[in-house]
């Protein structure tokens, strides 16, 4: 069984925890983000103990990793204690044909007095059609762990204010939004710095208070440039741009994402122009879910040929990228971003 977590629940994994049946001793965790899947590991882990599961035996498998004998021994009685925890990590989510066999035969025959926890990256479209991920789906829980986007950040700063036992002003946590975006892990350590030395506070934190602590921990993702562009974020976009050049993040990545972006607007675009619902264009397009609500939203307040003429300047970037043309590619795509967002 599948359980997506909700982010705005504090106690969303505790949830996650409650639907399973009580029998369930085979669990994984499928996300990317490594403070909310860490979290999520960390809970389960305080669920195991709970029920009187004190030995933990962790596996991180490499290309020589004897899957075989990793189900043999698993299958084995513990000496130390009656039962135990094998927490088994997939970095890449791939553990291979001999592991696939593996995971898929301890899911047939899960061993007595042993829970499995497997922790994994966010699933593609290879893992979901895999026969492991299926054996997984019918014998445990899979606590799925979505991406956090930035229309979603401020409710989770304020969630995790709460929890610390603080409040801010609407302008501070925009602000620390903008400083932590894309760094989760920086965005709780900066939320707990806060706690320590506002301790005694009893109003909410105002942009002054939260300036006087806060650093700049922002990282992005190249994937979100694009996010910004078309939610017409102009300056968000202008300063992820030069966040991702700072960190000399692959700028071909960057502008084929933004391309990718583009033509499925483009072809929504067209599809509406045709007399197209919104919803009808979407679907013909093929437009991933992730994108829906921001190309429908674009799709509503642009026009194609706004979006047409930032095409042929992605193309242009792309010469400047190959040195066919002198100019500076990192500029052209910040003039590329205050027109069209």
């Amino acid at each position: 069984m599948q359980v997506r977590l909700e982010l705005r629940a504090v106690d969303a994994v505790q949830r996650a925890i409650r639907s399973a049946a009580p029998s369930t001793s085979i669990w994984a965790i499928s996300g990317d983000d490594p403070l909310l899947t860490g979290e999520a590991a960390d809970a389960l882990r305080s669920h195991f103990r709970s029920q009187g599961i004190l030995e933990r035996q962790v596996e991180v498998p490499d290309r020589s990793f004897d899957w075989k004998g990793w189900l043999a021994a698993s299958a084995t009685g513990s000496l130390f204690s009656e039962q135990r925890l094998i927490d088994l990590r997939l970095p890449t989510g791939k553990p291979g044909l001999e592991g696939s066999k593996a995971i898929q035969a301890w899911c047939a025959r899960p061993p007595a007095d042993v829970a499995l926890l497997i922790s994994l990256p966010r699933a593609d479209k290879a893992m979901l059609a895999s026969a492991w991920w299926t054996a997984l789906d019918k014998a445990g829980l899979l606590i799925i762990v979505p991406e956090l986007y930035r229309s979603d950040l401020p409710n989770w700063i304020s969630q995790r204010l709460r929890a610390a036992g603080l409040s801010a002003t609407a302008d501070a946590i925009g602000w620390l939004c903008d400083q932590c975006e894309g760094n989760l892990m920086a965005a709780q350590q900066e939320i707990q710095k806060l706690a320590l030395h506002y301790e005694q506070k009893n109003q909410a934190l105002d942009l002054s208070d939260v300036q006087a602590l806060v650093t700049d921990v922002a990282r992005f993702s190249p994937f979100i440039f694009s996010e910004a562009l078309l939610g017409g974020e102009a300056a968000r976009a202008v300063r992820i741009l030069r966040g991702l050049q700072a960190e000399a993040a692959p700028l071909p990545l960057v502008l084929w994402s933004l391309s990718e972006d583009l033509r499925s607007l483009a072809r929504a675009q067209q599809l509406m122009v045709q007399g197209r619902t919104a919803d009808l264009a979407l679907r013909e397009a093929r437009i991933p879910r992730a994108k829906e609500r921001l190309i429908a939203a674009r799709c509503r307040h642009g026009n194609i040929q706004k979006t047409w003429k930032a095409l042929r300047q992605t193309a242009e970037v792309d010469t400047m990228i190959k040195g066919l043309n002198n100019d500076d590619p990192w500029i052209a795509l910040e003039r590329l971003a205050i027109e069209f967002a």
